[in-house]
């Protein structure tokens, strides 16, 4: 299923790349069980590298998005 990294600031594996085990919703929000060396554990998707934006990623915004909010911050 590939791997994913943790990259929630505070975890204590940030930046570190498991495998991924398996996917699974719970209360709506979906959960990666991962494998380390020694443990099983699972974390929010919010919490790793994906497809998708991640909250905890360097920037929210392409680069399109930030020449426009430059050029409105100089206008102002």
């Amino acid at each position: 299923m590939g791997t994913a990294t943790i990259l929630h600031p505070y975890h204590p594996l940030y930046g570190q790349s498991f495998p991924i085990l398996k996917i699974r919703k719970v209360d709506g929000q979906r959960r990666y069980s991962l494998r380390s060396e020694d443990d099983i554990f699972s974390v929010p998707e919010s919490w790793i590298t994906d497809t998708r934006q991640n909250a905890f990623s360097e920037s929210y915004f392409d680069a399109d998005t930030v020449k426009a909010l430059f050029e409105l911050a100089r206008l102002l």
